[in-house]
């Protein structure tokens, strides 16, 4: 497993899958990135699993973290998702439609849908 980031203040140290619903879907690619971008497709409502889930414009610097199923379903877009156990801490601020963000997580490919997604995204802060 990679670990590209080195900011390691901002990292989940162990199991950085710790908490995700049904593990096995995934293939970590890195246990943990940073991106930045602007919010899409976050509805303010929790999936069935209890996942805040949502689309992010990347900046520039990260688009290096799609995938061609990213570019064909996900409009280019990287899928993030906020679990349970990160949505009621001091880092994460759940954002919204249009804002502009830095998050940090676990980067995967998301093997029954083909995308890449930063899940969890354990920090995240509106800029």
């Amino acid at each position: 497993m990679l670990q590209t980031n080195p900011d390691k203040l901002n990292c989940r140290q162990g199991n950085v899958l710790k908490g995700v619903d049904r593990q096995a879907r995934f293939n970590v690619l890195s246990t943990c990135e940073k991106v930045t971008g602007i919010v899409h497709d976050m509805k303010g409502t929790k999936e069935d699993d209890g996942d805040y889930q949502f689309n992010l414009l990347l900046d520039e610097p990260y688009k290096k973290l799609l995938n061609e199923q990213n570019n064909k379903q996900v409009n280019g877009m990287l899928v993030i998702e906020i679990i349970p156990r990160d949505q009621n801490t001091n880092l994460v601020q759940i954002p919204k439609n249009g804002d502009k963000i830095e998050a940090y997580g676990a980067w995967v490919a998301d093997n029954p849908h083909g995308w890449n997604e930063l899940h969890p995204a354990w920090k995240i802060r509106i800029l």
